[in-house]
């Protein structure tokens, strides 16, 4: 899930085709304390796009 969120009084264009984001992913080498299944995730198990659910 991305959100996106212009925080300036100025206009904000995202295009489409064009990169917005990086992602890295970590790989743990012990199990985590708490999952995100475990906080019970707003988005866990979701199919398709969701909005945002504050």
């Amino acid at each position: 899930t991305l959100e996106f969120s212009n925080t300036t009084p100025l206009p904000a264009k995202i295009y489409a085709n064009e990169g917005s984001s990086q992602f890295l992913f970590l790989k743990a080498d012990e199990i985590c304390e708490t999952s995100y299944a475990d906080r019970k995730g707003k988005y866990m198990k979701q199919k398709g796009v969701t909005l945002p659910k504050i």
